[in-house]
């Protein structure tokens, strides 16, 4: 369900401000509204901390650990930060002199190794050299009008010729198209260059053994950020003389919580409903059995308006049979089952697991028990149930499957919408869309999966009821742009069940392309068995692509037939803000 939640006004002393807000965050049940923030200097430091903490993490993250120098790292977390912050300083300065040498190197390079030094000696004894860069016309017109100058090529390619010009007299300026000597020679730049690359890797060296410190990397950065949330509601905090008043939403059930606290410090506590233009944030507190797909739903970074209802036991139970039917695999599921226990209980001391991990046990689990019926195992058929099994009826069992989840799963979003109806006559108007989805499943029926069928009347007497009480009661007939989007909302209820096949669809290309690289693979061991490796590399590599691309399938079709085509139909805009209260990090 969605937790009820309160709008409070709370009021301190100004010079209790700090104390106060330090009991908040220790409380941890208030979410805090700031609406005019103003900048200061401690809130920009911290901000310019955070940035250079996560660069610091960005850049430990993507090593190797080793042990390599596990002397050099200080041993408090504190000391570690700042040593960290001092790495990656000298880091970045490196990689950005390691730039400037390279593009000086680009320059010089085609030249050769020359001194620039010896160019100006030779101008000094009335020898005057020229290194120029033009077009090939360019270098041939001066190769002609140089009579007693010499004209050496030194590169030329893509219509461009690099020469130097060896002259008795000092050319007039502009009449030769020069390029600038470096101003030291190739070698110097190449030994630079050698002595940064060497930084670079001992600077690797120290980056590979912070990877095994990255927990309190991280830890600080937490820290920090929860310092900075602190810091933003105290430079939002509304000033009245000697008061402060801060603006907030805390759940109901946690309210007794915060009257205690009010107590305790002698705060000041305004208790209202929200207003109907209030932002309410949404806490969901589903049954014990649904929590599991809550992680989802924050990958995701979605929540139902605070108006709207939960949907996250549907979400839980039709996500997983998506999920199954998208994965289409018994193989992969059971793969994937192993490796979600052998997650479970290597992260079963760790709480922030346990949710994404209970979740990732019933997908796998669903989704082994859809390959098992399917009998799909590595893209191989063995011992499937009859409605299943290869043949002539298998596409359209399987279509069938998908259009009767269609009816059930947007039927359904029509009846939870009848929990937030204001009137017996809205309430018709939801029930009439049921018999019209069942009429747009019968159309599907007799298109696609069992084309020629005749429609039966039932079907058409079903839909005709349907449209009368929706247009009794489903339609403000004082709105025009409501009556105008009729026929537009039965059209998509139409396209939404047909939308429904992509789980059919998307199963069978997986099962097609495993079944083509165990070809591949059985194929190169016909030709030779000394092959046999290639054709063991080929079918891993092929199945693991597969699994790869399912897996973003189930992110791409699975969450919208839950979050598009589903809750067009429940009302939902997923519109909410998650609840974040200020608390204090642990």
């Amino acid at each position: 369900m969605i937790v009820p939640m309160k709008k409070i006004w709370l009021l301190t002393l100004k010079n209790e401000r700090d104390r106060s807000l330090q009991q908040l965050q220790k409380l941890g049940v208030v979410e805090v509204v700031s609406e005019n923030v103003i900048e200061t200097v401690d809130r920009t430091k911290i901000a310019g901390m955070l940035n250079l903490l996560d660069r610091v993490i960005a850049e430990v993250s993507s090593r190797n650990s080793s042990d390599t120098l596990p002397d050099v790292l200080p041993v408090g977390e504190q000391q570690l930060v700042e040593f960290a912050l001092q790495q990656l300083e000298q880091m970045e300065n490196a990689k950005r002199d390691l730039d400037i040498l390279r593009k000086e190197y680009s320059e010089l390079q085609p030249w050769g190794n020359y001194d620039p030094q010896t160019i100006q000696n030779l101008s000094q004894q009335g020898i005057y050299v020229y290194l120029c860069s033009g077009s090939i016309e360019q270098y041939e017109n001066i190769a002609a009008e140089q009579k007693d100058a010499v004209v050496q090529t030194v590169e030329s390619a893509q219509g461009m010729v690099r020469f130097v010009v060896i002259s008795p007299t000092p050319q007039e300026p502009g009449a030769l198209p020069e390029v600038v000597p470096g101003e030291r020679p190739l070698a110097e730049v190449e030994k630079d260059i050698a002595e940064v690359n060497a930084r670079i890797a001992q600077l690797d060296k120290v980056f590979d053994a912070m990877k095994s410190r990255m927990a309190e990397l991280k830890h600080f950065r937490n820290m920090q950020a929860a310092e900075a949330e602190l810091l933003k509601v105290r430079d939002g905090l509304t000033e009245c003389g000697e008061l402060v008043a801060l603006k907030g939403f805390v759940p109901q059930v946690a309210l007794d919580a915060l009257l205690q606290a009010a107590q305790e410090n002698a705060w000041a506590l305004t208790v209202n409903d929200p207003d109907e233009n209030d932002v309410v944030p949404v806490l969901l507190e589903p049954p014990r059995w649904v929590k599991p797909i809550l992680p989802l739903f924050q990958f995701l970074g979605i929540a139902p308006g605070y108006d709207e209802f939960d949907m996250s036991p549907g979400m839980l139970i039709f996500f997983s049979i998506f999920f199954s039917m998208i994965i289409n695999d018994g193989g992969y599921a059971l793969l994937m089952l192993a490796l979600s226990i052998t997650a479970a209980v290597l992260l079963r001391k760790n709480p922030q697991a346990a949710m994404p991990c209970r979740l990732a046990l019933i997908l796998s689990l669903c989704a082994s028990v859809w390959g098992i019926c399917n009998g799909a195992y590595f893209g191989m058929e063995f011992a499937p149930m009859q409605f299943f099994a290869a043949g002539k009826n298998q596409t359209a069992n399987l279509q069938l499957v998908c259009f009767v989840l269609a009816l059930v799963h947007l039927s359904l979003g029509h009846c939870w919408r009848l929990v937030n109806v204001g009137s017996v006559r809205e309430a018709v108007g939801q029930l009439g869309w049921i018999p019209i989805l069942l009429l747009d499943f019968m159309v599907v029926l007799s298109l696609l999966v069992y084309p020629g069928m005749a429609l039966p009347a039932w079907a058409l007497i079903a839909g005709a009821v349907g449209l009368v009480m929706v247009l009794a009661g489903g339609v403000d007939w004082r709105d025009v742009g409501a009556i105008c989007n009729l026929p537009f909302d039965l059209i998509g209820s139409f396209t939404d069940t047909l939308s429904y096949v992509r789980l059919f669809a998307v199963g069978m290309s997986g099962t097609y392309m495993a079944q083509s690289f165990n070809s591949m693979g059985v194929q190169l061991w016909e030709i030779s068995p000394w092959l046999i490796p290639v054709g063991l590399v080929v079918i891993l590599f092929g199945h693991t692509l597969n699994a790869a691309l399912a897996f973003m399938s189930v992110l791409v079709h699975g969450v919208r037939l839950n979050t598009l085509e589903f809750s067009n139909h429940a009302g939902i805009r997923w519109g909410g803000q998650a609840f974040k209260p200020l608390k204090k990090f642990e």
